[in-house]
C-alpha cells in the first residue's frame, strides 16, 4: 500500500495532462458548436405571437377571414 501513495497519478503525468488539454478542448469545441447551431439554425425561427389581444383576434375572426388568410400563406 505505500507503493501506491508514494506514486504519482496518471493523470498528474505528461500523458495524464496531454490528455486533460484535449478533452477540455474537444468539450469547449462542442460547446461552441452547439451555440453556433443556436444562434444560426433556431434562435431566428419565428414563434407565433401568443399574447393574450392576438389570440382573442384570432379566435374570434370571422371564418371567412381565417380562410382568406391561410390561403394567403
Amino acid at each position: 500500500m505505500s507503493d501506491r501513495r508514494n506514486s504519482r497519478s496518471w493523470f498528474r503525468g505528461a500523458g495524464g495532462r496531454r490528455y486533460g488539454r484535449e478533452f477540455a478542448a474537444i468539450v469547449i469545441g462542442k460547446l461552441v458548436a452547439l451555440a453556433l447551431l443556436w444562434f444560426f439554425c433556431i434562435r431566428p425561427v419565428p414563434r407565433a405571437d401568443t399574447a393574450p389581444a392576438a389570440m382573442e383576434n384570432h379566435l374570434l375572426a370571422p371564418a371567412s377571414a381565417a380562410v382568406e388568410a391561410h390561403h394567403d400563406r
